[in-house]
């Protein structure tokens, strides 16, 4: 319910479409956006450092679900993605695009030590669908 002030209390039943969580391979690319050819060479199976960091990445909290992020590995690095969403506002956007990469740091320093972010537009300008945006942006 929206409270605009003690005396107008707006209530009303919001129905929104919950998303299950997506899987590895429907949010990590490689070199384009949409691309999956070669992620698993890259990453590894199960017990390699970046298997671990994404996978937590996928299982990390988001607004309604919806996982308005991705990865893009590219250029020896891995950039955070933001995807248009037309739920997420936002500062909800920007709520879950940090407890995601909370999540894949979180994960990859235990394996590999202290992992550097650069946050805004990628020097090496990836080529990203409309709407799409780099937030961050590791070296590996």
């Amino acid at each position: 319910f929206n409270v605009r002030s003690m005396s107008n209390v707006d209530i009303s039943a919001q129905r929104q479409y919950f998303q299950p969580k997506l899987g590895l391979h429907d949010m990590v690319f490689m070199d384009s956006w949409g691309n999956s050819d070669g992620v698993d060479e890259y990453i590894g199976f199960y017990d390699d450092m970046l298997w671990e960091a994404f996978r937590a990445a996928s299982l990390a909290p988001s607004y309604l679900n919806r996982q308005a992020y991705g990865f893009l590995i590219h250029d020896g690095g891995i950039s955070l993605i933001r995807r248009p969403d037309a739920y997420t506002t936002e500062l909800d956007g920007k709520l879950s695009l940090g407890i995601v990469l909370h999540h894949f740091t979180s994960v990859a320093e235990a394996w590999a030590g202290k992992l550097h972010w650069r946050f805004g537009p990628d020097a090496t300008k990836p080529d990203l669908p409309e709407g799409h945006e780099v937030i961050a942006t590791c070296a590996l």
